[in-house]
């Protein structure tokens, strides 16, 4: 197997729609007004189907449209020292680079595909991802590469 000097990766890739936290909210969101038109409507069934469509429809349009407009991307750049992360929206561009020595500790979510990197100084850095292969291959990227102190026990 190759060893790979550097990891990089872009998020939303194209065939990104909406986040998985999106999604389930979402659908809660859907089953609640469903259940709520159904219980308060006299017309039943139809009026909640056709009203929860509606609502879906919305928000679908909705979130492409603020998706087009905004056009925010973030790329990743992780090398054996640090990371680099770039994120540009339609008016700015914002860079910022951790040095692996200086994070304290992260958090990865293999099913929501996102994370977080905690520096020494306090600061956060948000983590996403496309798919679990992208949280696989960081992880394991950052378990060869990164040093954490041990907790000491009590």
């Amino acid at each position: 197997m190759v060893e790979t000097k550097k990891l990089s990766w872009i998020f939303p890739s194209k065939q990104f729609f909406m986040l998985r936290i999106e999604l389930l909210t979402l659908a809660i969101l859907t089953v609640l007004i469903f259940l709520l038109v159904i219980l308060q409507a006299e017309r039943g069934w139809v009026s909640a189907i056709l009203l929860t469509i509606l609502f879906v429809a919305l928000y679908m349009g909705i979130s492409f449209a603020i998706q087009k407009y905004r056009k925010d991307q973030e790329h990743y750049q992780l090398s054996p020292t640090h990371l680099q992360v770039t994120r540009k929206s339609r008016n700015k561009t914002k860079s910022a680079k951790v040095a692996l020595k200086d994070i304290k500790h992260h958090k990865l979510d293999h099913t929501f595909l996102g994370g977080y990197l905690l520096t020494h100084g306090g600061k956060k850095h948000l983590l996403f991802f496309n798919t679990k292969d992208e949280v696989k291959k960081f992880e394991s990227f950052l378990k060869k590469h990164l040093t954490l102190p041990r907790k000491k026990k009590k």
